[in-house]
């Protein structure tokens, strides 16, 4: 019975190396003209710099096609610093095929939180996207 349980144990050990996730080259990945940077409405109607920093990524083969990795950081900066404030945006990642037929999305809506006395806010955020072999990847920001 011992025998059994410690074979069991050692076959589950061994076989965890094979679920080990294979780096690959990230493919391409840009933002459209006017989508990395932009200039939103706050709730209060003052006008805030958006834009995208520090965009890094890791991707993995899962055999069909590609599992892609994406932190970026959102920068706000702003004149008017009295006051708490929101900006509602929108960050898009959309994978394309070789066609330039959207592929798989990750889309996240939220409202920047602009605290009182601080100039310039940054929040990190993580998407992720199923990109095709041969794809390409956007990336952007738009008023929500």
């Amino acid at each position: 019975m011992i025998k059994s349980i410690l074979g069991v144990s050692l076959l589950l050990i061994s076989s965890c190396s094979t679920f080990k996730k294979e780096i690959v080259k990230c493919p391409p990945i840009t933002s459209p003209k006017g989508s990395q940077e932009i200039i939103a409405k706050s709730e209060n109607a003052i006008s805030t710099y958006m834009g995208l920093r520090d965009v890094t990524f890791t991707c993995y083969s899962n055999r069909a096609d590609i599992d892609m990795t994406v932190f970026v950081n959102i920068r706000s900066i702003r004149n008017n610093i009295k006051d708490d404030d929101y900006v509602p945006i929108i960050i898009s990642l959309v994978s394309i095929d070789k066609e330039n037929k959207e592929y798989d999305r990750d889309q996240f809506s939220y409202s920047q939180f602009l605290l009182n006395n601080n100039k310039t806010i940054d929040r990190k955020t993580k998407m992720n996207v199923d990109v095709p072999f041969n794809g390409k990847v956007y990336i952007g920001l738009k008023q929500n």
